[in-house]
């Protein structure tokens, strides 16, 4: 089993077809046949079902097993290659939600972008769980989840709190951070935000009789064009907030009865790779660089 194996099995997974897979690796259908062959030789069983006169491919129970394997395979090839184009500069791989990458950390990236000398930065982006799952594993030297979870090679430390607010589309933005009541609310133009358990029992409390509504997103990138007539609105974290309320038409408030907290933790492995030890020193460094009232606001509370 080699790689040109691999990608040739990936790329019927990706385009159904003999001509397509074949053409996007610019090799021939009979060398491309040959590779899938070989693999499933190797492997022992049938991957994919070859119908005569169906055109389009499909994967077998084992092919559809295969698939988590061939994935592993290819990160691990792609890594692989990334070590001979590294330098002597520090390396680090950064993991978080996608609220941190997008709305939060933009202006640490940056900052490490333009560091001297330069440092090679790997960012991904996973939902809380796979984070831990990926820095126990070592493919993730840093990771910034939403849970607390409990597992025995990782070290986990609370690196800061937000609170949720109210954020509003509104024809002409008032004055941020203001008070709103329930009665003030268009429930119908609800978008409901996902977040923690805590959350959701806070919510549910909060609504009542109203319940869920009909809109229900988990990902911050869906907000800005779902929230698109005056009047919409959803609960979120302030971080989304603040910066969706500096780009566009809307206000954000406090509620009354205020929903908890939203609550960021930082993760690693006790066994961190040498490798990386440099490159996490430098990212603390940076963090309390960039995000100076951030960072003394947090050591206060954990005092």
């Amino acid at each position: 089993m080699d790689t040109l194996e691999i990608e040739a099995f990936l790329a019927i997974v990706q385009y159904g077809s003999l001509t397509e897979a074949a053409n996007s690796l610019f090799i021939s259908q009979s060398t491309f046949s040959h590779r899938l062959t070989e693999l499933e030789r190797e492997v022992g069983v049938r991957l994919i079902e070859r119908s005569r006169g169906v055109r389009s491919l499909a994967l077998t129970n084992y092919g559809a097993e295969f698939l988590t394997i061939a994935k592993r395979w290819e990160k691990l090839a792609i890594d692989a290659k990334q070590i001979r184009s590294r330098t002597n500069n520090p390396t680090l791989s950064v993991g978080a939600v996608d609220t941190f990458h997008t709305f939060f950390f933009p202006p640490l990236y940056q900052a490490l972008r333009e560091r001297k000398p330069a440092m090679n930065l790997r960012i991904q982006t996973h939902n809380s769980t796979e984070l831990y799952l990926q820095v126990d594993r070592g493919e993730i030297d840093v990771a910034f989840p939403l849970v607390d979870l409990t597992m025995k090679n990782i070290v986990v430390h609370k690196f800061y709190t937000e609170q949720r607010v109210l954020l509003r589309r509104e024809r002409s933005p008032g004055v941020c951070n203001e008070l709103i009541s329930p009665d003030q609310l268009d429930f119908a133009r609800e978008i409901f935000f996902e977040g923690d358990s805590l959350f959701h029992t806070w919510y549910e409390h909060w609504k009542g009789e109203r319940g869920y509504p009909l809109l229900q997103i988990d990902t911050a990138q869906l907000l800005l064009p779902l929230l698109n007539q005056e009047g919409a609105w959803a609960i979120v974290p302030l971080c989304i907030a603040q910066k969706v309320a500096s780009l566009d038409s809307f206000t954000y408030y406090q509620l009354e009865d205020a929903p908890p907290k939203r609550i960021c933790y930082k993760i690693q492995s006790k066994f961190t790779k040498d490798s990386a030890l440099e490159g996490i020193s430098i990212l603390d460094s940076y963090l309390n660089t960039v995000f100076p009232d951030f960072i003394q606001e947090r050591d206060e509370k954990n005092k």
